[in-house]
């Protein structure tokens, strides 16, 4: 499951300035989303991982590969009003209170999960907002910036990922994108 820009936006825009809390756990969430970062390294950014205009850390999950990842508005809006130290929250509350945001935000359709158990399939039938988590905001990032035409390698290098094969499990297309990548096809 991943978000399209508009609803990252439409996210971002919301004001929250009634529940503190959820404005910012909603700002941690959309950083990861436009940076593609994992929950771990976004957590933790200070002002020296800031160098120019670019956020350079250490790839959490490798602890050998450094990140450079350019600031964008967002991000750069994001950082300054905390002071470029963001909210600290443990990713257990992280994934409890993220979803508390999607409800507050109305994110409440019916979404179909189907999953394979050894040879039967089923589906699952639950709230978009209840299958939200911090992971999705990286999800997101990673299929905003393939709908844009962004290459792989290039979104790669702000991932940290090395393997093709990870790094496109992590691709969502949307049924819109679906049918527009179709209609541009197919015109």
């Amino acid at each position: 499951m991943a978000l399209n820009i508009e609803q990252v936006e439409k996210i971002y825009a919301h004001d929250f300035s009634e529940k503190k809390k959820y404005e910012r756990i909603r700002d941690l969430f959309v950083f990861g989303c436009v940076t593609g970062m994992r929950f771990g390294n976004y957590s933790t950014i200070s002002k020296n991982d800031v160098q120019g205009d670019f956020i350079r850390v250490i790839d959490l999950k490798s602890k050998s590969k450094n990140l450079a990842i350019p600031l964008n508005n967002i991000s750069k809006s994001i950082l300054e009003k905390y002071e470029y130290s963001l909210p600290n929250i443990s990713n257990q509350k992280m994934n409890e209170y993220i979803k508390e945001v999607f409800k507050e935000l109305k994110f409440t359709d019916e979404i179909k999960k189907t999953m394979k158990y050894g040879d039967q399939l089923v589906e699952i039938n639950s709230e978009f907002y209840k299958r939200i988590s911090s992971h999705t905001a990286r999800r997101s990032f990673i299929t905003i910036m393939k709908n844009k035409r962004v290459p792989d390698k290039v979104i790669m290098s702000y991932t940290g990922h090395t393997s093709l094969e990870v790094f496109n499990a992590y691709y969502r297309p949307s049924e819109d994108d679906k049918i527009n990548y179709m209609n541009e096809v197919f015109k």
